[in-house]
């Protein structure tokens, strides 16, 4: 079942497919945390399942159904950012692999053997080198009788134009705030509002980070307060880098963005981290502006390098050491 903030783009297609119209390759676009590789996945199995319910639903009990979930349908690829073989990093650069892709090549060019469709997901596609992204414009161009290509891409603009120009754009964005509260409400997540504030509106963040960060994020707020209660935060750098990057530096970035905000509109502003209100007003107090500013281009800089191998406690070191000197 896809979520329920997807049921719009669900009928979109629903009615591009009953009208002959779907498209061979689908962008589908939007912040992370909104189910899109999820609703590729659905789309996927329902598009090959044997018996289809009327809204276009698979049944998720026929033969098609089963052997995607087993992961051996031999008209389905689905393609993922991995780690070098070599690496033994905890945080490892990902991306696709041009071998991969070869292989979806080839399957994509046979004969389909359930006489369907022949689909692939390719998961965050913005991660494929350059070189990779180049192969796969022959297969845009030229694509094959029932051949789709299913990307999913939560920063599009990393995609070659080449690449976006040859697909149809499907946007999914974050939901009403109601809508997210009570599906997360739900699944059991607590703290709700909490969890959503971090996760900028995105549910599937937000239960994520209740499920498996909240221990990272508390380990990163108290090196952020360290100074406060006369300790070192740089004690904290060689447990940070041991935790997933990604999560982390956008935790650190709304930090520095709320400390902007409570300096630019005072008491009254928003902020992502409310719970840490208290801690942000008395830093806001002291702030140097220009040093605050340019704290965020550094950690900006920083996100948009996630795929570039970096000395992870050296980076923890010298961005605890820009905080303490803001």
């Amino acid at each position: 079942m896809i979520y329920p903030w997807q049921n719009l783009q669900w009928q979109q297609l629903a009615r591009q497919r009953q009208q002959d119209r779907l498209a061979h390759a689908l962008l589908f676009q939007g912040p992370a945390g909104t189910g899109k590789k999820h609703f590729a996945r659905e789309l996927a199995t329902a598009l090959l399942c044997r018996q289809a319910d009327d809204s276009g639903m698979a049944c998720g009990s026929c033969e098609s159904c089963s052997l995607i979930r087993a992961g051996t349908h031999p008209d389905f690829r689905l393609l993922k950012p991995t780690p070098p073989a070599t690496s033994t990093s905890k945080n490892p650069v990902l991306s696709i692999k041009i071998d991969a892709l070869r292989d979806m090549y080839r399957a994509l060019s046979e004969t389909s053997q359930f006489g369907g469709y022949r689909i692939a997901v390719i998961e965050d596609a913005d991660k494929m080198p350059v070189q990779a992204a180049n192969s796969l414009l022959k297969t845009l161009e030229e694509p094959g009788k029932d051949t789709l290509l299913l990307l999913v891409s939560s920063h599009p603009h990393h995609l070659p134009v080449t690449i976006r120009s040859r697909c149809q754009v499907m946007r999914f964005q974050v939901p009403e705030t109601a809508a997210a509260i009570e599906w997360l409400s739900e699944s059991g997540v607590n703290d709700v509002s909490t969890a959503l504030r971090l996760a900028h509106g995105a549910p599937l963040l937000a239960r994520n980070f209740v499920e498996n960060h909240a221990e990272e994020r508390e380990l990163l707020v108290r090196a952020l307060n360290a100074g406060a209660r006369g300790e070192s935060s740089l004690a904290y750098a060689q447990k940070l880098a041991q935790m997933p990057r990604d999560y982390l530096l956008t935790w650190l970035l709304d930090w520095v963005s709320d400390l902007g905000r409570l300096m630019t509109c005072g008491s009254d502003a928003e902020l992502v981290n409310e719970d840490q209100r208290k801690a942000l007003e008395a830093r806001a107090m002291r702030a140097d502006t220009g040093k605050v500013f340019d704290l965020h281009d550094q950690i900006n800089a920083l996100i948009k390098a996630d795929g570039i191998a970096l000395n992870l406690q050296l980076l923890w070191e010298n961005l605890l050491i820009s905080w303490e000197n803001i």
